[in-house]
């Protein structure tokens, strides 16, 4: 029995971890990327949520690694727009980032993004919590098992009796 069936905690303390992590990650990604091209693609979403579901996959899978996967992936990119609106803020203001990230009032910021709220990033934002839970809750190690099944060489269309042995002979 190994030390993560013993103590599952702490493989679900980790991945947590390694999700919030890869959220942020995810968040200033897609903070640069709108920034850069002034245009908010939606499809960020999907690599926010996949981030975050393939680093959740250091704990085992399962259920409440899947639920983790969502709201995470969620996170990022409500932080990720979140980040942008500021970016944009200061470079409006001619004021650094960080300076316009801590003297910015978080309820304009949120206003802000709620009048920006359209269906198509609800839309988003449910494909990202989609992924996030996918790719968190599959448990690796039904992968490894099902890839070494397929590493396996088969005998299609050959009978026990039809082979060869090494001098030729049945």
């Amino acid at each position: 029995m190994s030390e993560a069936d013993l103590f599952p905690e702490k493989k679900l303390l980790l991945g947590g971890f390694a999700g919030l992590a890869a959220a942020i990650i995810g968040a200033i990604v897609w903070a640069v990327v709108t920034v850069t091209t002034k245009y908010q693609i939606g499809w960020m979403a999907l690599g926010v949520g996949a981030l975050v579901g393939f680093a959740l996959r250091i704990g085992n899978g399962g259920k409440a690694f899947g639920v983790l996967g969502a709201f995470l992936a969620l996170f990022g990119c409500v932080l990720g727009n979140y980040l942008s609106l500021i970016a944009f803020a200061s470079a409006e203001e001619h004021v650094p980032f960080f300076t316009m990230l801590n003297n910015a009032d978080p309820t304009k910021i949120i206003n802000a993004m709620w009048d920006d709220f359209v269906s198509a990033s609800v839309l988003f934002y449910a494909i990202a919590a989609y992924e996030g839970y996918k790719f968190s809750a599959f448990r690796p190690s039904s992968v490894s098992s099902a890839l070494d099944s397929a590493t396996q060489p088969k005998s299609a269309g050959v009978v026990q009796g039809d082979q060869v042995d090494a001098q030729g002979r049945r």
